[in-house]
Parts: C-alpha cells; structure tokens; sequence
C-alpha cells in the first residue's frame, strides 16, 4: 500500500488544527459568557470587565496586524508577481534598485532542495544553538527544542546586487536581500512549560565572498558568508508564552522581548560581522584569513546631546517630562549612555569606540528611550547612521532627525581612524588621546591557535587515575575579558580564534591570558603576561610564536598571534595589507589573477634577504639566523590553515604578496646619506610612492616627506606644500596639492593623490612636483623652493616602488631620475 504523500498529509493535519481552532474558539467565548454570568451573579464591578475588554480587544488587533502582515509575506514567497500585483506593500529590493538584480532561478533552486535542509537546521539548533541558548541566561537553564518543523516556505532571495568597482580582480562581492517569511512550527519546553514560535520572519542584507579566483575548477577557493547588519527579527508567541504575551502579564522568563534578543544574538554570534560562515574549497586556502580578515579601522562615536524630545512622562503639574537614554546598536557590538532624568533636552557627552570590519553598507541603530523602572522602557525615536558617510569624510558632525515620532533631533560626532603599523604615529597618537581614559590608541589583535602539553590532574572521585583537563582561556586586557569555549578531556587544546582589544596606552598596558580547568574553574592550569611594549619592538608589531605558560607543566606553551596597530585619521594604502591567502608553500598553488598587482612576477621578487638591523635582529635572542628561519619555515607548513592577521615582514619569494596599492612603510625607506641629504642641486629632497592600480585604472601617488629644503623666511624656516601637475594638461583636474606644514624644512606629509588614467597613457605623460613656500601676496620671500619633473615612461609603476628625487631650481631644465634606495617586493 503506497503512503500518503507529504503534502497531503500536511494538509490534512491543516483541516484537523482548524477544527481544533473552531472547537476552542466556541469554548472560549462559552467561558466569556460564563465569566460576565458569573460577575454579575457575585456582584463584582463592571470596571473588571472593562478591563478585560480592554485587554481583549487589544491583542485581537495585535494578532489581526501582524496576522495580516505574515500573509502578505508569505503569498509574496509563494508567487512574488501576483502578491505584488494585489498590494503594492513590502517591495524586494530590485524594484526599488536598479543595480540590483533578481535572482529567481536561485529561488527555484531553494524551493527544489528546501525539504533537505530541514535535517541539517534540526542538527544545527540541538547540538549548537540549545547549549548556548542555556548557557545565556539564568531562566533558560532548562530550554529544550521539543518540535523542529521548518515548513513549506523556503527563503527567497529579493535581490542580488554585484560589485564589479572597487574590488580586487581575484575576488567577487554580492550583496542578497534574504527574505524568509515562514510557516514553521518549533515547540521548546522552558521550566516544565510548552510554549512555542511560530510564523518566524527574517529580513536582512547577506553579503557572499568568493576569493580567490582560480585558473583551475571549483574557480574560487573559499566561500564566506556574513549579514552586513542584524537582520530584523519578528515571529509569533504560542501556547503558554502566548497568554503572557500581554501588558501586566508578561513574566521575566517569558518576555517577547527576551526572546528576539536571544535568538538575535545567537544568529549575531554565527553570522554577523565580525563573524561569518567560512567554507573552503580546496586545501591550500588560508581559512582563518578568509573567515577572520584584519578590520578596517574603528569608527569614534561621540554621544552629544538631543533636543526637543517627546515627553513620555505625565505630569500631574506642567509639562511631562522623560527620562532619557540612548542605545547604540552595531552588529553584535551595543552600547549604552547614561540616563538623564526630568528632560527633553538631554546632554549625554559620551564617546564610545567600535572596531569596523567593513565599512560600506552597513549602519549604526540609534534608539532614545524612556528610562521606567519597574517596566518596558519607551521608545521614543530611532535613527540609522550610515558608516561610509563618516569613513569617507574622516569626521562628520551632524543632528540627524528622529523617526518613529512626532519631534526630535540627536546630535553626534563621528570620526574614523585608520590602522596604522608605523611606529612614527603612536607618540602623534597618544598625544592626541591624552589623559582620556575613554579613547583607545591602538588596537590588539589576538589570534589564540593551540595549547600543548597542559598539566593533568587527579581525578577526585577516581584518586588513583589521571583526568585529562577541559581547558577553557580567559583573556583581559584592562576591562574588557572573552572567555574561549572549553576543550573536553584534553591536554593539547585546539580553539583557532580571534579577539580584538581596543588599547588606551601600550607602553603601559599587558595582555593577561590565564587557562582553567572547566572540571576544577578554581584551579589554574596556567597563566601568563604579554607588556604590549613588547610588540612595539617586534616586526611588522607582530609576535607569532609559542608562549612558555607560568605556574603550569614545564613543557606547557600556547601558541599565539599577536598584531598591534594604532590609530591614526590618516591614510595611507601601504597600511592596508590582508596577506596571503593562499598557502605558498603548496606546489599546486595557482598563480594569482593579477601578477603585475600581487608582484609575484617582479624580478625584483628574487633578490636576496637583507641582513636584520635594529629591532628585528634583537628579536632573535642571539639565536642563528640561519636556525631561526628553519624553525618558522616548519611551523608553516604544519599550519596551512594560515594565520587571522596579516603576516609579519617574510623575506622568502614565495610569500611575497601585495594589495591594490602596496608600498613599503615610511620608516623602513631609509633616509638618504648625509653627504647626499641636501641633494645635487643643494635644495632637498622628496620622498614619493607610484603605483598604478590597472583595475581602477588610476595612478597612485603617496607624497611622503622632503629634507632639508632652503629656509626661505626671515626665520630661517619655511611654511612648505607640494604642488603637482600631470603633464603636459595643467588644469584643474590634472591639478594636485598638499596640505601646509608651517615653520618646517623638513616636513612630513603622508598624503595619498590619485589620477585618472589609462594605462596605455601612462608613456605620454611627466610628473611635475613644485615644494611651493606658502607665503601671502605682497610678501618678498622666496616662493617656489624647488621642483621635480619625473618622466613616466622611465618608472616601474605596475608595482608600488618609493624612491628619493632630487630638487633642482625652478628654472633647471634638468629632470630628475630616481634614485632607488629599497625595492619594496
């Protein structure tokens, strides 16, 4: 006898709970009438019954609203032209766009394989997000999943946005409008109670990496997956919770809003930046880079002030006031001001910092809200604030209106900092941050890889056998501590990941890193202490290596990676750097998309290390050289999984890699000798980066610094900028100019121009750079302190070279060659 297809018996179990509903519908107004019966029988007053009107009405227009709203979705999912066709209401996002592209043979892809996603979901909420559904909250001890039903309506893609700017040629960028308005059925028991979600509607913007690019199938070698933002979140309440879900009813363990934060925060946990879904495919892909990338730099959000709140209070005398508040929500980042009672007019003065990961398309939530103890808090006016606006000015200073309400503007600062591996910018830095405790100068980042040879401990209950711990680590620096997931039964732990601290002052500052025993949390397995001065001396301000852990085994380590960077409002792309995500040390390793932009094909790829100096010869100890570069050769390839943060400085041609617009840092070009340092002409010279991006079709041009120009004011000093054509157009568009250094000959600018032009132009065309004096009109004092004119067609530019040139006069015919101190591959 055959059985009963799915859908069928679907349906057929639709007609029995709608049965059910009319059945309990009639009981329920039966009970209505029994209880109005019974009030007026016992004399109660009227006014009880007023307030269960009250109530009544209230959660049937509730459940009316959004009943009407989850239909509308749901008929949006199951044919998206004729739902649009009936309502013009809660458009996908490639009706609004036009860059954005529908996707519906991906849907009908989903529709095809939906039913064998459900196994995976059950597995992927049981065994991962049960436990830390327990593990986050006092009154969720107990939770269980009792039902698991995903329903018939899969997710749906509303739009499918490209990017083909501003990106590598090696990597592909898209952006998906993920809709998914269910009609599943999950069933959880919480404290002996049944209660239940149902109709769960998730909206949010998913962004898909592919990278990198391959000559060779599956033509990409790793795939990443991460919401730019939270996705919005809203569902439906049933059984015993949904009989709670009221005003004056609502009880701590089962509040709505308790819910959604939950389960907002275990999808942010998964999959909001900075996490994200990281698959790899093929072997040598460097994972821990694709999966945790070195951010973009932290974004200062300064909290000012709000005028003309609503009042939210009632006064019995005068005007109400509120009590109010702002929250500041980023991804799983959330922020909080102080409250200020008895205003409208709040001044909070508050500056808080987020490290970004990627700035473009994504947003700051900012809510005021009305402080009530003793209940809900009112919201009393949103904003959204967009991150590139802010990265792309430095600084933006504005009063946004609030929305969601009648009145009300919100005043604050935003200002981005970049991240910066030269040690020249943190004293700047620390001098700008000053005494404020509130601003960081830095920022750490820790890759925790693996622990080895952890002490073992008798096991209490079995005194004459040996437990292995369940090691778990906790790592502070100042107020901020993470705590890893424990490791069960094992002495050599293996946790692969990443934490970031913000820095106030790492002269002074320490990393503490203590491992517990989860068997025994009172007990330390070991401890151990990093002075972040320590980094300030290293390489590239990194230390990749294994750390001798105190107060545990003798041979007990645990290997990290340790990357500092400062904070800086300038920019500079030689600090941009993401490292290799390829192991090279793999024979079968495809060669990159772009020779000429990764430098892997430069001859100058193969020259011979140089000789450590300085700080990176101390480094080793005393160890040999030669012995030392073996050692971390075989760390290496014992890792292919790579490293989160960019690599440290490799002299070996086969890890040399580049971005975009790579260049060597500032300090590591060494200054001219001092019998050159006035140049041939006696008037100076400049330091300058050139790089030609092929895919943006720009030339890049990075203005370092001058030495020793001629002092041209009565005080022997100078007020220099450079000016720079591209010749032979001298208008506006070809037209260049830094900003002024006052009463400096030797000035430091660190400016970055770019140039539009093709590539094929580039023969045609001379640079020319004038060290101007700036000085007013009238003013007798000498004005042009020296140019430079750098012919094109003799210059390298498909890889980032810095050189020294020569000032000669204003009215030499003499064009500089440059003069090459440091290839920079």
């Amino acid at each position: 006898m055959s059985e009963t297809p799915p859908k069928a018996q679907r349906k057929s179990a639709i007609e029995e709970a709608q049965l059910v509903n009319v059945v309990l519908r009639y009981f329920k107004l039966a009970g209505v009438a029994v209880g109005v019966w019974l009030s007026g029988y016992l004399n109660f007053s009227p006014s009880w019954l007023l307030v269960g009107l009250v109530l009544y009405v209230w959660k049937e227009r509730q459940g009316k609203r959004k009943k009407l709203q989850i239909e509308i979705r749901q008929d949006t999912a199951r044919d998206e032209q004729k739902a649009i066709l009936a309502r013009v209401e809660d458009l996908p996002s490639w009706v609004h766009f036009p860059e954005v592209e529908r996707a519906e043979w991906f849907n009908k892809i989903l529709d095809q394989i939906w039913p064998f996603i459900g196994d995976y979901v059950k597995d992927l909420l049981i065994n991962s997000i049960q436990p830390k559904i327990q593990a986050s909250h006092a009154h969720m001890a107990s939770f269980v999943f009792t039902r698991i039903d995903l329903g018939d309506i899969p997710p749906r893609i509303g739009g499918v946005k490209v990017y083909t700017k501003n990106v590598r040629r090696d990597e592909i960028y898209m952006d998906l409008d993920i809709i998914y308005s269910s009609d599943c059925d999950l069933m959880v028991k919480l404290k002996g109670m049944n209660m239940g979600i149902k109709d769960l509607q998730v909206r949010g913007t998913m962004r898909v990496i592919l990278k990198p690019l391959l000559s060779r199938m599956p033509l990409f070698g790793g795939l990443s997956v991460f919401f730019l933002n939270n996705p919005s979140i809203d569902f439906n309440l049933k059984g015993l919770a949904d009989a709670f879900d009221l005003p004056g009813l609502r009880r701590d363990c089962l509040d709505r809003e308790m819910v959604e934060d939950i389960i907002a925060e275990q999808i942010a946990n998964i999959m909001v930046l900075p996490n994200r879904i990281a698959v790899p495919m093929i072997e040598e892909l460097n994972l821990s880079l694709l999966k945790y990338p070195p951010p973009e730099g932290v974004l200062r959000i300064y909290m000012i002030e709000a005028r003309n709140l609503v009042s939210a209070d009632v006064a019995f005398v005068g005007k109400g006031k509120s009590d109010p508040y702002a929250v500041l929500k980023f991804g799983p980042e959330k922020f909080k001001t102080k409250v200020i009672n008895n205003t409208v007019n709040p001044q909070w003065n508050e500056v808080f910092e987020t490290i970004i990961d990627c700035k473009d398309a994504q947003v700051i939530d900012l809510e005021i809200r009305d402080e009530d103890p003793g209940s809900k808090d009112d919201k009393i006016g949103t904003a959204a604030i967009d991150i590139s606006s802010s990265a792309s000015q430095g600084t933006l200073d504005t009063w946004l209106p609030l929305e969601n309400v009648k009145k009300g503007d919100v005043h604050l600062k935003l200002v981005w900092m970049y991240l910066a591996n030269d040690l020249m910018v943190l004293e700047k830095t620390l001098k700008q941050v000053g005494a404020s405790s509130e601003l960081a100068s830095c920022v750490l980042m820790v890759n925790l890889d693996s622990a080895k040879d952890l002490p073992t401990q008798s096991n209490w209950r079995m005194k004459k056998q040996i437990a292995e711990p369940s090691p778990f680590v906790v790592l502070s620096l100042g107020p901020k501590s993470f705590e890893t997931e424990e490791k069960p039964n094992t002495d050599s732990p293996v946790w692969e990941k990443p934490f970031r601290f913000l820095v106030h002052n790492p002269h002074i500052q320490k990393l503490d890193i203590q491992i517990f025993d989860k068997k025994n949390p009172k007990e330390s397995l070991g401890d151990l202490t990093i002075p972040l001065k320590s980094l300030l001396s290293a390489p590239d301000m990194t230390l990749d290596q294994d750390f001798a852990l105190k107060n545990s085994g003798l041979d007990s380590k645990i290997n990290m990676r340790l990357c500092l960077r400062i904070l800086t409002p300038e920019n500079n792309p030689a600090w941009r750097s993401e490292g290799a995500i390829l192991n090279t040390n793999s024979s079968s390793v495809d060669p990159p998309a772009d020779p000429k932009k990764e430098g892997t094909s430069s001859p100058d790829a193969t020259k011979k290390p140089q000789p450590q100096t300085g700080p990176a010869k101390a480094a080793n100890n005393g160890v040999d050289p030669t012995i030392k570069k073996v050692e971390v050769t075989q760390i290496n390839a014992a890792k292919p999984e790579g490293q989160v943060i960019p690599p440290a400085s490799n002299t070996s041609p086969s890890t040399v890699t580049s971005t975009e617009v790579r260049q060597r840092k500032t300090k590591s070009s060494p200054a001219p000798a001092e019998s050159d340092a006035r140049g041939a002409y006696g008037r100076g010279r400049i330091q300058l980066t050139f790089r030609y991006s092929s895919q943006r079709q720009k030339l890049v041009v990075v203005v370092h610094k001058c030495l020793n120009l001629l002092p041209c004011d009565s005080d022997n000093l100078a007020d220099p900028y450079v000016k720079m054509y591209l010749l032979p157009d001298k208008s506006s568009s070809g037209k260049r100019k830094t900003v002024v250094v006052k009463n400096n000959l030797n000035p430091v600018f660190d400016e970055t121009f770019e140039f539009s032009l093709k590539q094929e132009e580039i023969a045609d065309r001379d640079l020319e750079l004038t060290i101007r004096n700036d000085t007013s009109f009238f003013s007798s004092n000498v004005k042009v302190m020296g140019v430079v004119t750098i012919d094109l067609s003799k210059m390298d530019v498909s890889k980032a070279a810095t050189d020294w040139f020569d000032l000669h006069p204003e009215d030499s015919d003499d064009a500089e060659k440059p003069i090459s101190v440091e290839s920079d591959v």
